[in-house]
């Protein structure tokens, strides 16, 4: 199963007069701008303008690429809980699918993250397949000591 066809469970809370562009095209614009690099609202509309043939190779765009601030409008109103389970699946349909069971913890402070006296540096925890280096799961963990309770929770989360 592909991402953009578990994105298709995820709630439009637009009323009906607002839903001049369909919300998996939105979301398909996005994550492609971003994966592409984009930074922003404006890059993410300048990237759609510039690959709009190419997009429409995946999806049907049938009103062309929106405006910077209706494509930040349709993201912010998506519900992140919702974006991050569809990934969440994804990811685990494609760790089921490649055949690949070892997932890897570790907990690693960010460089650089706690410069200044005053400042906690922050800490991750992440879960990551062994054979494809595929991060399936990132959460920070307020403590150093507390990593264990993380990663039970993590495991949960990724049904495994």
């Amino acid at each position: 199963m592909s991402f953009l066809e578990l994105c298709e469970n995820i709630e439009d809370n637009r009323i009906g007069i607002n839903k001049h562009y369909d919300l998996l095209d939105i979301i398909f614009l996005t994550m492609s701008a971003v994966l592409s690099g984009a930074k922003g609202w404006k890059a993410i509309h300048i990237f759609g303008v510039a690959q709009l043939e190419w997009l429409r190779e995946y999806r049907e765009f049938a009103n062309d690429i929106p405006t910077r601030h209706s494509i930040g409008r349709i993201i912010r109103g998506i519900k992140a809980e919702s974006l991050l389970e569809c990934f969440e699946q994804w990811v685990n349909t494609v760790r089921v699918e490649g055949e690949i069971e070892q997932i890897a913890f570790d907990g690693k402070v960010i460089r650089g993250s706690g410069n200044g006296s005053s400042l906690n540096p922050l800490q991750l925890m992440s879960a990551m397949v062994v054979d494809s280096g595929l991060i399936l799961y990132q959460q920070e963990v307020s403590n150093k000591t507390n990593e264990i309770p993380v990663m039970q929770a993590m495991l949960q989360r990724l049904s495994v």
